[in-house]
């Protein structure tokens, strides 16, 4: 099952794609779902799951929430589409000033949910996280696929995740152009049929980040998080 990770819509600054026109280049791609993660902004979900269900009832769409912090962006999934999305019960973190990566982490666990890394190693995002990377060791996964970053930013993130022993994913990240979505997605072994079962493959299951028209990736070594004794920052780039 092939998933984009990280969709945007128009509800997201410096995004003028419609819900309509990232659903109708989903389908076009031959994508079978797309995770919305729009930036600091989940009260308007259900516009897009009723659209969805109306007019692309072939896709399944799930929802994220993307955020900034002081080491990155962060992109948050919770296994229910509930007031905590709804209410945007998250936003007290981001009322005042950037968040901790760390709160965003606390926050999603304790809402049995899960946190992506997002183009880490994008040296245009303010405070970005880079290796501090390897500080975060309850990260679910890492996007390691992004048309937004060149070739070595998306390699950079892949040797982390390889390195953390986590797993990685694909999305297109969109901003004005519908050609990206469908560059890239994240591959399940198995269906996923709502956001809980979602949330749960991407901590328990085979996955791994791929190039449309391929099987190739990294693919998600272990179920079991890698325990390194030698953690730290890369050397020698």
């Amino acid at each position: 099952m092939l998933i984009d990770l990280h969709a945007k819509t128009n509800l997201s600054d410096g995004v003028t794609l419609s819900s309509r026109q990232v659903l109708q280049q989903a389908r076009k791609a031959g994508l079978d779902g797309i995770a919305v993660c729009e930036t600091l902004a989940t009260a308007r979900c259900p516009e897009i799951l009723e659209l969805a269900k109306s007019e692309f009832d072939d896709l399944r769409v799930f929802i994220g929430v993307e955020i900034p912090t002081d080491r990155g962006i962060l992109l948050g999934f919770t296994p229910h589409i509930d007031e905590f999305y709804l209410n945007e019960e998250w936003a007290w973190l981001t009322h005042r000033t950037t968040p901790s990566a760390t709160a965003v982490i606390d926050l999603f666990d304790s809402q049995n949910g899960i946190v992506i890394a997002a183009r880490p190693y994008d040296l245009e995002i303010p405070f970005n996280m880079g290796d501090y990377i390897f500080e975060f060791d309850r990260l679910g996964a890492v996007e390691v696929f992004n048309p937004r970053v060149g070739r070595i930013q998306n390699n950079f993130a892949l040797e982390a995740a390889t390195f953390m022993g986590v797993g990685t994913t694909g999305g297109s990240d969109p901003s004005d152009d519908a050609s990206v979505i469908g560059q890239y997605a994240t591959f399940f072994e198995e269906d996923i049929s709502s956001q809980r079962l979602m949330v749960d493959a991407l901590r328990e299951s085979d996955y791994w980040a791929v190039q449309i028209g391929e099987r190739s990736g990294q693919k998600r070594s272990s179920r079991k998080r890698k325990k390194n004794t030698d953690r730290g920052r890369r050397r020698n780039r």
